[in-house]
């Protein structure tokens, strides 16, 4: 079984530098959006019995300027965020890399919203990630 196997636990090959391999095979920078990388989103909050959670790619809030343009910053690693309807009880920081263009550019909206995933890392910063989320009177 050594090297054959893949999940939360790693490969088991004994190679520690690759054992935060995603689902998507992306390497996370830290031990936390790895874990949060293996969470089966909910698909609605009107089901009780699934987590209220869904990985995304989040904005990051503030402007930045890279190679002298404005540009907005998208995370490539899934963040935890509560499903629409839903609100968070309990919040945690993370960090992620975030892949970024100029700011008059917009992502192509019949891109399928996942492969911001599969771009390239050009800073590293932090998110807020949804870690408990409760719906609201509106979803129940």
């Amino acid at each position: 079984m050594r090297g054959q196997t893949c999940g939360l636990c790693g490969n088991a090959d004994g190679e520690v530098r690759q054992e935060y391999r995603t689902p998507n095979e992306r390497l996370s920078k830290n031990g936390v959006s790895y874990a949060h990388s293996w969470v089966l989103p909910g698909k609605s909050c009107r089901d009780a019995s699934e987590c209220y959670v869904k990985q995304e790619s989040v904005k990051l809030e503030k402007q930045m300027l890279l190679h002298g343009e404005e540009s907005k910053c998208y995370s490539v690693e899934p963040v935890l965020r509560c499903l629409p309807g839903c609100m968070p009880l309990r919040t945690t920081t993370v960090s992620v890399g975030f892949h970024c263009l100029p700011i008059d550019s917009n992502l192509n909206r019949s891109e399928d919203p996942s492969s911001i995933f599969q771009k390239s890392t050009d800073i590293q910063d932090t998110a807020e990630a949804h870690l408990a989320c409760r719906c609201t009177a509106q979803c129940s």
